[in-house]
């Protein structure tokens, strides 16, 4: 498997680690060599019983390198992505699910991380909590919109479920009145104005309303669409 890597020939990689199992991608996850922890990265996605890999990638998340870092978080964020899609296996408790997610929130949390990582981490967390429950964020939107890095302000926003919950509606207005980042605050008005109108207009209010005006002027009207709900009489 690192033999394949360290030729370049990633898809190999990961065919050998599928051929092994996952008892060996997680070996090659927690090696000190970077290109035998790549390997199992490129793997880890692909094998047999993946989601039990998460607690070796959520490690790796950690590493100071980012070559490696920020790899793990995406193959992460793809083993997550894939468990949503179905069923929850039988072989998998809800319990496993929501330790995996709180690792993961853990991590999409602490600010010493690398802003992808945290970005791509916040995605598994979303993506986990929907496994057990479709229309659950599985993070604090609150938070997550105090958070002093846009990346992840606008990450958070990207995030919400649609049809957006009735609990969410507060935390999107308060983003499109106060938040620094036009991107961040429009992102929030698409959310929060592309369902509902009337429950969206009451929490923005009269300042929520001329902040969109000025957020949505001059974009293009595919990319403020929902946004211009809330403007409409």
């Amino acid at each position: 498997m690192t033999d394949a890597y360290e030729r370049g020939d990633v898809d190999e990689a990961s065919r050998q680690g599928v051929l092994a199992g996952p008892a060996i991608v997680e070996q090659a996850l927690r090696s000190p060599v970077r290109s035998t922890q790549l390997a199992g990265i490129s793997a880890a996605p692909a094998v047999e019983d993946a989601p039990e890999l998460l607690p070796a990638l959520a490690d790796v998340t950690r590493s100071a390198d980012r070559r490696v870092a920020i790899p793990a978080a995406l193959a992460a964020r793809a083993i997550a992505r894939d468990l949503a899609k179905s069923d929850l296996p039988d072989e998998l408790a809800d319990d496993d699910v929501m330790t995996w997610r709180a690792l993961f929130d853990q991590i999409a949390h602490d600010q010493a991380r690398f802003i992808e990582v945290r970005v791509y981490a916040l995605d598994t967390v979303a993506s986990l909590a929907q496994t057990l429950s479709p229309s659950s964020i599985g993070f604090d939107l609150a938070g997550a919109l105090a958070d002093r890095d846009p990346a992840f302000r606008a990450a958070a926003v990207q995030l919400v479920p649609r049809p957006t919950p009735t609990a969410l509606r507060a935390s999107l207005a308060k983003a499109v009145q106060d938040d620094a980042e036009p991107k961040v605050a429009l992102a929030a008005a698409q959310a929060l104005c592309g369902d509902h109108r009337e429950p969206a207009l009451a929490l923005l209010g009269a300042r929520g309303v001329e902040r969109i005006k000025r957020l949505v002027a001059g974009k293009p009207a595919r990319d403020t669409r929902d946004a211009m709900r809330c403007l409409k009489r």
